[in-house]
């Protein structure tokens, strides 16, 4: 019951650190002691701009808990993952995943996904260089931070990388299906 109610004071006091406006500690029985940064900290910027930044559910929902608490690797793989599960589910290609879902999903000749009949040149290319980008995201971060311990230590590179994959997923959502 107690180690419940402590859980429930931490939630609070992230929220409100979230908001901008914890700034102290919070004192739990002896000898424990929960301490969050103050919003003006160095340590707590990361965190209010994940708040302020990240917005779409999907990737709050899995990322967000492990940033705030500085789990900055096993959130930027969350983030990745939740891509890689909105795309597998909107192409009904529940199969496949990564850089091998990515690469079939947008492919310039065929794709599954689009965001335009690919009529211009610059149509064309915004195809092709989204493929490589949703592509390049699961080789090169979401590989990475899956099967590498600690790949990202640093909060700023982790927001950052959160931030893409948030851009990736909304780009996903605006695209179409071609069946």
């Amino acid at each position: 019951m107690t180690l419940r109610i402590l859980k429930q004071i931490q939630r609070l006091q992230e929220h409100l650190l979230e908001l901008g406006v914890a700034r102290g500690i919070l004192a739990l029985p002896a000898p424990r002691m929960l301490s969050l940064p103050s919003p003006s900290s160095n340590q707590a910027e990361p965190a209010n701009l994940f708040a302020h930044l990240i917005l779409e559910p999907e990737i709050v929902d899995v990322a967000r808990d492990l940033f705030v608490s500085g789990h900055y690797s096993h959130a930027v793989q969350e983030a990745f993952k939740a891509i890689d599960k909105f795309v597998s589910s909107k192409a009904k290609r529940p199969n496949l995943s990564g850089t091998q879902l990515m690469e079939l999903i947008f492919s310039p000749k065929d794709p599954l996904l689009f965001w335009s009949e690919r009529s211009s040149q610059s149509e064309i290319d915004e195809q092709h260089g989204y493929h490589r980008l949703f592509a390049g995201a699961m080789l090169g971060i979401r590989n990475p931070v899956t099967h590498e311990f600690n790949w990202v230590e640093d909060g700023e590179l982790a927001l950052e990388l959160i931030a893409f994959a948030q851009h990736l997923l909304r780009k996903a959502k605006l695209a179409q299906v071609n069946r």
